[in-house]
């Protein structure tokens, strides 16, 4: 399977279908293990779901973090002009948004290209004056959306993790239930991580202040020692946030499943690495769970083949993944390996590249599910203005990669 880099500058890979386990509940586990795949279905149609960071959206004379940050309204027009023609290009039917802190005219660019339902949740915070912090997500639609509410930590859960009472999503994490054609009511998720900016700042001592706290002696830091110890201390205190956020997210996410059945769809900028150990509730899997803690639960008379359906029906998958082993399904010679560890990056700290930005799937998007719904026919990396940036196009774009999943509906 070859990578090609279009004349826009986007990653892309072919297409196919996808991959992954098995059924739903106990009681239909015997009818969904043995129907089939139905992996040769005719699809009808596509679906495009993308998410972008905008990276400081913001109408001028409003200001982000500091007074010196507003665009001239030459520079918000270039700003405009790039979102608008990215829709008008790519025609994604619904996205996902971050650092927004403007929705007004967001609602208006994306209505423009189409995407004339939209929903946003919360406000940024006034500062002072005309500058603003703390930017919201939103999402837009061509699709009705017929129910908007935030995910709130469950407190009992909180407390039980040894969390501060005080404990919040560092930004209010948006759902939307969507009318699909032929899905029906889909649950959107937009995400936006703690990012792993330390922000943590210890108070200086003066001079000649050290004092002697039990058998530790409080010395005055010099500046490099302080400001390494800020560092260590900050960033894995952002790591523990973005952890809890990522667990009591996915708690939300399974009560709602449990109750409404409903597909769902978690999109953003997670600030970090699905691999990484922070996030690994998102893509908690079944085959992770000591057999102990399945006796206990009351589920050690299942079978593995029930046992793994009924997991199988909370599990989120990576778009990405799923695309590239749905395309590697038939092709013995390819290495499904390589293509994940030289997948593209959706943002870059100087020559560095991560990816940030990811669509999780539930199992309904899954083609190796036996009822799945539609299927993982195209992911795209929207990268030309990181890698090939031209400057009159795309100084006021964006720092991060807009992402893309085609789904392929079937019946």
């Amino acid at each position: 399977m070859s990578t090609k880099v279009t004349a826009e500058g986007v990653t892309e890979r072919p297409t196919e279908l996808a991959s992954s386990h098995g059924a739903i509940l106990e009681a239909q586990a015997s009818s969904v293990l043995s129907h089939s795949t139905a992996i040769n279905s005719t699809p009808i149609s596509n679906i495009k779901i993308a998410s972008i960071n905008l990276f400081n959206f913001i109408e001028p004379p409003l200001a982000y973090y500091d007074f010196e940050n507003i665009y001239s309204h030459a520079q918000w027009q270039k700003k405009c002009q790039w979102l608008s023609e990215f829709l008008a290009h790519r025609q994604p039917d619904i996205i996902g948004f971050q650092e927004v802190f403007s929705p007004e005219p967001l609602k208006r660019i994306a209505s423009e290209q189409g995407l004339v339902h939209f929903a946003v949740i919360d406000e940024p915070t006034l500062v002072s004056d005309y500058i603003y912090r703390s930017p919201v997500v939103a999402l837009a639609s061509r699709y009705p959306i017929i129910e908007v509410s935030s995910v709130e930590p469950d407190s009992r859960l909180v407390a039980a993790m040894g969390l501060s009472s005080e404990f919040a999503f560092s930004r209010k994490v948006l759902r939307a239930t969507v009318e699909m054609p032929y899905i029906g009511k889909c649950d959107y998720y937009v995400v936006h991580f703690k990012s792993k900016r330390a922000g943590l700042a210890l108070e200086s001592k003066p001079l000649g202040q050290d004092e002697v706290i039990g058998s530790v002696s409080c010395i005055k830091l010099h500046a490099e020692t302080q400001l390494l110890t800020e560092q260590a201390l900050g960033r894995w205190a952002s790591t523990m946030q973005r952890g809890a956020e990522a667990a009591l997210l996915f708690n939300g996410i399974l009560v709602r499943r449990q109750t409404s059945k409903y597909p769902v769809i978690v999109m953003g900028d997670f600030n970090d690495s699905l691999s990484m150990g922070a996030l690994d509730a998102l893509t908690i899997q079944g085959d992770s769970i000591h057999s102990g803690d399945i006796k206990a639960a009351g589920l050690g008379h299942l079978s593995d083949a029930v046992l793994a359906s009924v997991f199988a029906q909370y599990q989120l998958q990576d778009a990405y993944e799923l695309f590239v082993e749905a395309n590697l399904r038939d092709n013995l010679h390819s290495n499904t390996a390589y293509y994940k560890e030289h997948r593209p990056a959706t943002h870059y700290y100087g020559p560095k590249g991560s990816v940030l930005d990811y669509i999780l799937l539930s199992s309904e998007f899954d083609a190796s599910h036996g009822r799945s719904l539609a299927l993982v026919v195209d992911y795209l990396t929207c990268d030309r203005h990181l890698v090939r940036p031209e400057y009159e196009r795309d100084a006021y774009s964006t720092d991060h990669a807009p992402v893309v999943v085609s789904l392929a509906l079937r019946r």
